[in-house]
């Protein structure tokens, strides 16, 4: 067995996370119960129904890197079909560095801020 990482959230609606993260990120639905697990590039996300909670924390946000070609498909996809959930467009940050990647922001629908990031280099 393959370690991963393992992230377990609240959220407002089943139902609509699971749209969310399968249709507009790209995610597969591994189990579907009481609670929802997807796999989200590699990491296990569980999704727990909890109508009640508060995701207003300064600078709580989790996100993926990816290669360029695979960040620009999820960024067109997204950006043709899924526009209601950008929170901030796709912008360039560190340009002309080796750490230079284009990245944006989305809010799914429980109000987390999810980071997309496609990376020109992804050797470091």
């Amino acid at each position: 067995m393959t370690e991963k990482f393992h992230l377990s959230i609240g959220v407002k609606s089943l139902k609509e996370s699971k749209e969310f993260y399968r249709d507009v990120i790209g995610a597969d639905i591994t189990y579907e119960g009481d609670y929802i697990n997807i796999d989200f590039y590699g990491t296990q996300i569980t999704l727990k129904d909890n109508p009640e909670i508060n995701v207003d924390l300064p600078d709580l946000h989790f996100g993926v890197n990816l290669p360029l070609d695979k960040f620009k498909k999820l960024e067109n996809n997204i950006s043709m079909n899924h526009s209601k959930w950008i929170h901030t467009p796709i912008h360039i940050v560190d340009k002309g560095t080796e750490m230079e990647r284009q990245k944006m922001y989305l809010n799914c629908p429980s109000g987390y801020l999810i980071e997309i990031k496609g990376y020109k280099n992804l050797s470091w």
